[in-house]
């Protein structure tokens, strides 16, 4: 292969545009894979070629001896080591780049060595030994250290001849040595009293290196003392020797501290399963911990900090071991050992200061997130006690505390001013909107420590953020205090019970007296969410339903009418009988909104929802009185949409829009609200046990379709091929139908034939799940069972052909997700209404045909939906013979395409669904089973990789289990492994 045309290659992928370089990309990891680039690897790393060609033949050499150290006779290994130690030798002071991937190569190059056992010590004492010919001491050490490190990342990916547990083990023998050098070349250069600073990149590696290679060896936490004290050692030293003028450390200092820091979390968190084992350790390490870090945290407790880095990686080191150790630490809030009582309250104290770090997260701090997981750790610890004294004493001892973190966390939580604004990016403020959340999870932590007592506190925050607003009544940027405190209000509300407590009380009045006008939109928007957040309670106490209905009716004519129409919704839904006094009020208050042209979409759908609960609770007269105000325009507009013949984007979206607004008011209006109706599945219809003297008016709803039936017929015809017009549509009707229930009875033909017609020319999936809806409540109803019999042979008939149609092309991956609709459909058919497939003589055998292609295809919700329908179809299918039949003519066919699934149709993570299909078959069909299973003793089925003992055991093992659906889970989870010969569920399979 010629060297020029690569090297020319080389330059040409990282000079050239993208399109050139994605198939000169290609082409060089074609040569990559190549035996030659064995040869050529060797030929672009010399000193006279272009940086990029030298990295070229450096990665190529990592590639090459990563997956294809094979190629490399044994012979010739000694001349390969030799080769790389010159390279190394001849690229010793640079391109770091290059120098760094042979490195790399090195470390793999032992990993491959490893049968030889004294590998690792004959290469580090080469390197300690200094016999890298020119190459000064530090970079030897330096070199020597990166290929330590190496080492262990290298030995998890790279194929070697050498079995896998064989590396592992060598790895274990060899931990003590590698680390032990480590600690012995950094203490050695602590001692000496000074760093250089070229010395600091073998000391970065060095310390990396004792993070990789913890995992192995089985070192124990209390083995571990020398490293911490040398880590601590290292980190004072960079952080201390010498005084900054501006307080910054400098960038190699910064490195090698947060390098060993990093360690020191490695450290800690390497046997937080057998944290019990180490008690002693753990206060010792963590009363080491706040020795030597404490101080430098007190340092760095500054706004706009310039190591705020290195104060990160110090908190997440006491952090993560609070979170590995905790029971351990919380030992302290009350004890004898005033050891451990010391080590508990500084620990907590140095929490609270992360906590209140100064400056606003994320623009001056980063630190004070890392705080919030605590508050909820020590609060479980103390809560989850038995009720005893000791808990008792406990609880009483850690609530200051909680109450100073209540009044930290409304000032961390404050939201900048119009003033401060001009600093933030999006991503800042996407990020303090997650920190904001995160505050309000930790102060119902706070809530569950305090109790009634949190009230008291936000309460006195309350006042105080109110005395700040009037201090200087002219100043409209002081706000963001007040906002704070009445986030923390909301962020507790789903905590507050029934009481009439008056802290809430004095909350509601002040968010009804504040002058919002004033001030930023965004202190209304709170209130408003803070009002429909307490809906809860205001059901609870309705005589405080006037002041929450006048602020969130205020809130619909403002920027933050979104928050308005949420806490509307909220409240109309949680105090909706209570709504009858001032419904008329509050409808010409929606009315009013929705037709002053100022909210968006969203909130125009959202607030008939509200429109709906609202009219749930009037007189009929005016129920009819306000449809014909609010909910004319909407009809109105589509009849003008019709007659006109526009279509329009702008009369889609007008469209959809206007249909989003009915089927919100078809969800909520509902003048029966019937007991008990079930949320997830339609019930069956029930017989009308209402006599006949009595008459009920016409529910709204039905009314509303009598008199627009037509036009949403022609509305649908209009935009047949439109999905999005279609699918809102049918949500619509759908919504009537939840609502009517049967009382839709009369306009039962009219919704067959919209449904028809949606068929006819798009299966779309609402419109599937509504005729599903109507079989199962009108099929058992004498005078509608000829129209749902109707209806259900065309669903199948359409579908049917749609599938064949597909099949005949082997496209049925195309079809995807009217195969998941249909088959969720005829699942619910076969749970609920089974009987329909024999009154209607439906083809069941080629619906399971279809089924056993489906569960073929690769798509998710294919597989999923046809193996769910098969396995219950089969348990329903006793009680039909047509259907029991279908089973027992498929059932081998069944079985032989399960096990196909099973030896890699199906992918992997999706295997275990197939268990319903065994289990189905074996409880209901036992002795077929035993006959159908047999198909799996044909050679080389389903595939080549499954042995015939490993094929006996597995139906030996599946026929043995009839109910046990975790157990058939894990049996063909094991055999679709061996059957793809995933080798790491062998030896547990078969000896499980």
């Amino acid at each position: 292969m010629d060297v020029r045309t690569i090297e020319e290659a080389v330059l040409a992928f990282y000079r050239s545009g993208t399109r050139q370089q994605e198939d000169t990309h290609q082409w060089l990891q074609q040569i990559q894979e190549s035996p030659q680039a064995w040869s050529f690897c060797w030929e672009l790393m010399q000193l006279n070629k272009p940086s990029e060609i030298q990295f070229f033949g450096a990665i190529t050499l990592h590639s090459k001896l990563t997956k294809h150290w094979a190629e490399v006779p044994k012979e010739a290994h000694n001349e390969f080591k030799q080769k790389l130690l010159e390279s190394i030798v001849l690229f010793g002071n640079g391109p770091k780049i290059v120098l760094s991937q042979l490195c790399i190569s090195m470390s793999v190059f032992i990993v491959h060595m490893l049968e030889h056992p004294t590998v690792i010590e004959e290469v580090t004492g080469m390197f300690l030994n200094e016999q890298l010919g020119t190459l000064s001491k530090n970079t030897q050490l330096e070199i020597l250290m990166s290929v330590l490190e190496g080492i262990p990342d290298e030995a998890d990916s790279v194929h070697t001849r050498i079995p896998r547990s064989m590396v592992r083990e060598e790895l274990n023998k060899k931990a003590e040595f590698a680390t032990g050098t480590v600690i012995n070349y950094l203490s050695e250069k602590l001692n000496s009293g000074r760093i250089d600073e070229s010395e600091t990149s073998a000391l970065i590696n060095a310390t990396k290196s004792l993070s990789t290679w913890l995992k192995y060896g089985n070192i124990r936490l209390d083995g571990c003392e020398t490293m911490v004290q040398v880590l601590l050692k290292l980190i004072h030293y960079c952080y201390w020797k010498e005084p900054k003028e501006d307080g910054c450390l400098s960038q190699e200092d910064n490195d090698l501290a947060e390098t060993a820091v990093k360690a020191l979390v490695k450290i800690m968190s390497s046997q937080h399963s057998n944290g019990y084992k180490y008690s002693a350790t753990v206060i010792r390490f963590m009363r080491l911990f706040l020795d030597v870090l404490g101080p430098i945290l007190d340092v760095e407790w500054k706004e706009d900090n310039e190591n705020e880095n290195l104060a990160f990686v110090i908190y997440t080191l006491f952090l993560s071991t609070l979170e590995c150790y905790s029971s351990i630490i919380f030992a302290g809030i009350l004890s004898d050992d005033e050891e451990l009582v010391k080590v508990y309250s500084r620990t907590v104290d140095l929490v609270v200061k992360c906590t209140d770090k100064p400056g606003t997260y994320p623009l001056d701090e980063s630190c004070s997130t890392l705080a919030m997981e605590f508050w909820y750790m020590l609060q479980d610890e103390v809560l989850s006690m038995p009720n005893d004294e000791k808990k008792v004493k406990r609880w009483e001892a850690i609530k200051p505390v909680y109450v100073h973190i209540v009044k930290v966390l409304i000032k961390k939580s404050q939201l900048p001013n119009e003033k401060a604004l001009h600093k933030w990016n999006s991503d800042d403020l996407e990020t303090f909107r997650c920190y904001r959340q995160d505050i309000g999870d930790t102060l119902l932590s706070c809530h569950d420590v305090l109790n009634d007592l949190m009230l008291d506190v936000l309460s006195e925050a309350l006042d105080e953020s109110i005395a700040y607003l009037n201090f200087d009544p002219q100043n409209t940027d002081n706000w963001p205090l007040l906002e704070a405190t009445i986030h923390a209000y909301c962020s507790i509300a789903q905590k507050i019970e029934y009481a009439e407590y008056p802290q809430i009380v004095k909350l509601l009045k002040v968010l009804n007296e504040i002058p919002y006008e004033k001030y930023s939109d965004k202190l209304l928007g709170m209130a408003l969410e803070t009002a429909g957040a307490y809906s809860d309670w205001i059901s609870d106490n309705p005589k405080y339903l006037p002041p929450a209905i006048e602020l969130l009716v205020r809130g619909l004519s403002s920027t933050q009418a979104s928050q308005a129409t949420l806490g509307l919704k909220d409240l109309t839904s949680e105090c909706q009988k209570e709504m009858a006094p001032f419904a008329l009020p509050l409808l010409d208050a929606c009315r009013a909104a929705l037709q002053g042209n100022h909210l968006k979409n969203s909130e125009m759908i959202r607030l008939m929802y509200t429109v709906g609960n609202i009219m749930s609770v009037i007189s009929y007269e005016n129920i009819l009185q306000y449809l014909d105000l609010m909910v004319s325009p909407c009809f109105e507009e589509l009849q003008m949409i019709v007659q006109n013949q526009d279509t329009s984007n702008v009369a889609r979206g007008r469209i959809v829009l206007r249909l989003e607004m009915i089927a919100k008011l078809f969800s909520s209006l509902n003048t029966k609200k019937p007991a008990g109706q079930e949320e997830e599945g339609l019930p069956i219809a029930r017989p009308n046990t209402q006599s006949p003297q009595t008459t009920t008016p016409v529910q709204p709803i039905l009314l509303i379709l009598e008199k627009t039936m037509g036009l949403l017929k022609t509305l649908c015809t209009m935009w047949l091929h439109d999905e999005s017009v279609v699918e809102t549509l049918c949500k619509a009707l759908q919504q009537a139908l939840t609502n009517l229930m049967e009382d839709i009875k009369p306009l039962l033909n009219d919704m067959c034939c919209l449904i028809l017609l949606i068929f006819a020319n798009k299966c779309a999936p609402s419109a599937v799940e509504m005729a599903g809806n109507f079989i199962l409540i009108f099929y058992n109803d004498p005078e509608s069972k000829e129209s749902m019999k109707q209806l259900f042979i065309a669903i199948m008939e359409y579908n049917f052909g749609q599938m064949k149609q597909y099949d005949d092309q082997q496209k049925l991956s195309d079809v995807a997700d009217l195969i998941e609709t249909f088959f969720l459909f005829n699942t619910r058919i076969t749970k609920k209404m089974s009987k329909c497939y024999g009154e209607t003589q439906a083809d069941c055998t080629r619906l399971i045909e279809y089924a056993m292609k489906s569960m073929m295809l690769p798509e998710t919700g294919p597989i999923k939906k046809s193996v769910g329908f098969l396995s219950i179809f089969i348990k329903e299918s006793r009680n039909c013979p047509l259907m029991m039949n279908a089973v027992v003519a498929q059932g081998e066919n069944l079985l032989s395409n399960t096990f196909l699934c099973l030896g890699g149709y199906t992918p992997r993570a999706h295997v275990d669904v197939f268990a319903d299909i065994f289990l189905a078959l074996n409880y209901k069909y036992p002795s077929d089973f035993n006959r159908w299973i047999k198909i799996l003793e044909k050679p080389n089925f389903p595939t080549l990789f499954v042995s015939q003992a490993d094929k006996e055991l597995f139906i030996k093992k599946v026929l043995k289990e009839k109910v046990n659906r975790r157990l058939v889970q894990e049996h063909v989870r094991k055999f679709a492994a061996l059957c793809r010969n995933a080798v790491e569920w062998e030896i547990d399979y078969r000896t499980s």
